[in-house]
C-alpha cells in the first residue's frame, strides 16, 4: 500500500490556471496612469529646471552685458586707432624720393641739355579700389652741339631704362622737338618731355579671398 502525504497548507497553493484577462486589464489600469503621471513628474521638474537656468542666464547676461560693450568700445578705438596709423603710414610710404629723382635726372642729362623748367604736378586720386598719389613731370629745356636730336634721345632712353627711373616712372613721351625761336638761340633746339609716374598707392588693397574648390 502507498502512502501519499501533503504538506502543503490551503493558503499556499496557487492556481494552474492562466491569468484572466479581467486581471490584466486591472493591472493595465493601474500602470498606465502610474507611469503618466510619472512623466508628468519628471516634465514639469524639467520645466523647472530650465526655467530656473534661464533666470540665471539673464542675470548673467545683465552682469556681463556692461563689460560686453566697454570691449566692444575698446575694439572700435583699436581700430581706428591701427586706421589711423595705417593712413599716416601710407603717406610716408607713398611719399615721392625728390632727391633720388633729381639725382638720377642730374646723371642722364648730357651736358649740352640745359632745363628751363621742370613741373611736377601731384594729386591725390582713387586708383582702382583704393587712393593713391598719381603725379607727372613736365620739363622743358634746349640742347645745343653738334647732334642735338641724338642727346635728348640719350635722355629720353635714360628716362625709360636708368635706375631710379623704371621703378618711378610708367611712361616717357617727347611731345616737342624743334628748333628754338629766340633770335639769341640760333642753332639750338627746344624740347618738351612729359612723365607720368606710377601709383604709388595710401593703403594696400585687400587680398582677394580665394574660393574653396
Amino acid at each position: 500500500m502507498n502512502l501519499q502525504v501533503d504538506f502543503m497548507l490551503d493558503t499556499e497553493r496557487r492556481s494552474g490556471s492562466t491569468v484572466s484577462q479581467k486581471f490584466v486589464i486591472r493591472l493595465a489600469a493601474f500602470i498606465i496612469p502610474v507611469i503618466v503621471l510619472g512623466l508628468f513628474a519628471v516634465l514639469i521638474v524639467a520645466n523647472h529646471s530650465s526655467k530656473r537656468y534661464r533666470n540665471d542666464v539673464e542675470q548673467e547676461k545683465i552682469q556681463i552685458d556692461p563689460e560686453y560693450k566697454k570691449v566692444l568700445g575698446l575694439e572700435k578705438e583699436f581700430k581706428s586707432a591701427q586706421d589711423l596709423k595705417a593712413a599716416i603710414q601710407g603717406w610716408s610710404d607713398s611719399r615721392l624720393d625728390a632727391y633720388r629723382l633729381l639725382r638720377g635726372l642730374q646723371r642722364a642729362a648730357p651736358q649740352t641739355i640745359q632745363l628751363t623748367q621742370w613741373i611736377f604736378d601731384e594729386k591725390v586720386e582713387k586708383v582702382a579700389t583704393v587712393f593713391g598719389r598719381t603725379a607727372g613731370i613736365y620739363m622743358k629745356g634746349k640742347v645745343v652741339g653738334e647732334r642735338p636730336e641724338a642727346d635728348v634721345r640719350r635722355l629720353y632712353q635714360a628716362l625709360k631704362s636708368e635706375p631710379p627711373f623704371p621703378d618711378i616712372m610708367s611712361q616717357v613721351e617727347v611731345k616737342r622737338f624743334a628748333a628754338s625761336e629766340a633770335l639769341d638761340e640760333q642753332g639750338s633746339r627746344v624740347f618738351d618731355i612729359e612723365c607720368m609716374l606710377k601709383p604709388r598707392l595710401l593703403v594696400q588693397p585687400p587680398s582677394p579671398v580665394s574660393k574653396p574648390k
